[in-house]
């Protein structure tokens, strides 16, 4: 990736980590999922794919400005979801033999200035 974004503390101490990828990070259709998941299992940074703005980025900001050590990198949804997806051909070989199939890199879908 060219450019990830981070919200929170930049200089806070990493003790324990969370991974949410693709659109786990959403909260599977509860939006304060996400932030239950950081305070339930005490975790310092977040890393997540697809993120809801207005709920997540804003709780990692506001307990980052609250002195908590809180910060959270997003990677974005395809990114987050691009190891799995290198990987299922290769299972799906063994089931579909007379298709190719093949991984295609979606790439960056952003520009950045």
């Amino acid at each position: 990736m060219s450019q990830i974004r981070t919200v929170g503390n930049p200089d806070c101490m990493i003790k324990r980590v969370g991974i949410l990828v693709g659109g786990g990070s959403l909260g599977l259709g509860r939006e304060v999922m996400p932030m239950e998941v950081m305070e339930r299992n005490n975790l310092n940074l977040l890393i997540c794919g697809d993120i809801t703005e207005w709920t997540v980025v804003q709780y990692v900001r506001d307990a980052a400005q609250l002195g908590m050590d809180r910060s959270m990198i997003q990677l974005g949804h395809e990114k987050t979801e691009e190891p799995g997806m290198k990987y299922l051909p290769l299972l799906l070989r063994k089931y579909i033999r007379n298709i190719p199939v093949t991984f295609i890199d979606s790439e960056e879908p952003y520009t950045y200035y």
